[in-house]
């Protein structure tokens, strides 16, 4: 079977994609991977084809209309079987031409990774309810299934979540260079509205944290590092907020990290929760829209009530001074994912292909 997987470039979403091709790869589906921007950040497993490289500076609607001609040729040249699609869908319009002039007669899962539906459905509702009457759409937990069924009435949704594949993570990661103190970490891309860096941020100063001696690092980059930067100045903790940008590995400054922390404004199924039980690293994060409930369970991590920063803060002060607590949770969080791992997802995922393929 030849499967498609149309994706983005960036972030969690790329590196779940790129282990999906991998995974797939592994069970003998034939991969294509196509990236509608010229920037890959992971390794992937399967053909690439790079439509991003097509697109020109001004990227008008005559240059679209070339890429879109070139996607539709490719798709036929290479008989494509399956289509995962894991674009964001806010254009109506698009939407409409896409279904209507490129995907006919191929096989398309529509995936949906945020609880954020305005990525993946235009506005209005009734419009994205006409697009996806009758689409196959696969989401990563159960809520996000039955928050479409409620909002939308779709019913051809399947959930697969996340796979994360343990036996990559070793145990005994060498500590970076460049750490000083004890630290506490965040992960992500610096966007606003999403992971909220800035109220994290904000919460760490009012915390017993930077007494403690014990810092926080933000692995990642994008539009707010800036302005966070100045936050942390106003705030006067620069010096206890390190920003070290984009790091392809992480791993090492995940499990030397005393715990990781999330607060985002809304999730699908996050990564850096798998990552950081993966690295026996514990993890608290507020109760956001979807994926932190599905992942921690109280062996693990500590989940506080979604936008409850004085509740965040005081469990980022419990953590941070019961070593006792956080070794518990460090000896159960690899276990505490087992159900995620590939040779459990894999299999999954060949049964819901093979059913669509001879469907």
């Amino acid at each position: 079977m030849c499967v498609l997987v149309e994706s983005l470039a960036g972030g969690g979403a790329e590196r779940s994609a790129a282990l999906l091709t991998q995974m797939l790869s592994d069970l003998g589906f034939e991969i294509h991977l196509v990236t509608i921007t010229d920037k890959i950040g992971y390794e992937f497993s399967g053909r690439l084809f790079n439509l991003g490289k097509y697109k020109n500076a001004t990227n008008g609607i005559f240059n679209k209309l070339k890429r879109f001609r070139r996607f539709k040729k490719y798709l036929h040249e290479q008989e494509i079987d399956v289509v995962l699609d894991f674009r964001m869908r806010r254009n109506a319009l698009k939407e409409f031409l896409i279904q209507r002039y490129l995907y006919p007669g191929f096989k398309v899962v529509f995936m949906v990774r945020s609880a954020n539906f305005g990525y993946y459905f235009p506005e209005p509702d009734v419009v994205a309810k006409q697009l996806f009457k009758d689409a196959e759409l696969c989401v990563l937990t159960e809520a996000m299934k039955q928050n479409i069924e409620r909002r939308f009435g779709f019913e051809k949704i399947k959930v697969l979540p996340n796979a994360i594949e343990l036996s990559a993570y070793e145990r005994n990661y060498p500590e970076p260079n460049d750490v000083t103190h004890p630290y506490i970490l965040a992960s992500g891309r610096l966007q606003r509205g999403v992971k909220q860096f800035d109220k994290l941020i904000e919460t760490y100063a009012k915390s017993e944290l930077p007494k403690l001696g014990i810092d926080l690092y933000i692995l990642g980059q994008d539009e707010m590092l800036s302005g966070l930067r100045q936050l942390a100045k106003d705030l006067n903790i620069s010096d206890k907020v390190v920003f070290k940008g984009f790091i392809n590995y992480p791993e090492p400054y995940v499990t030397h990290a005393l715990f990781s922390v999330l607060c985002s404004a809304f999730e699908g199924f996050p990564r850096v929760i798998l990552e950081s039980l993966a690295c026996g690293t514990p993890v608290i994060s507020t109760d956001c829209p979807t994926g932190p409930r599905e992942l921690l369970d109280g062996t693990n991590g500590i989940l506080v009530p979604h936008q409850d920063f004085e509740a965040l803060k005081e469990a980022m002060n419990c953590l941070a001074q019961e070593e006792h607590t956080r070794n518990r949770f460090k000896a159960a969080a690899r276990a505490s994912i087992r159900k995620f791992d590939v040779a459990q997802i894999a299999p999954q995922w060949q049964g819901y292909l093979n059913a669509l393929y001879n469907d």
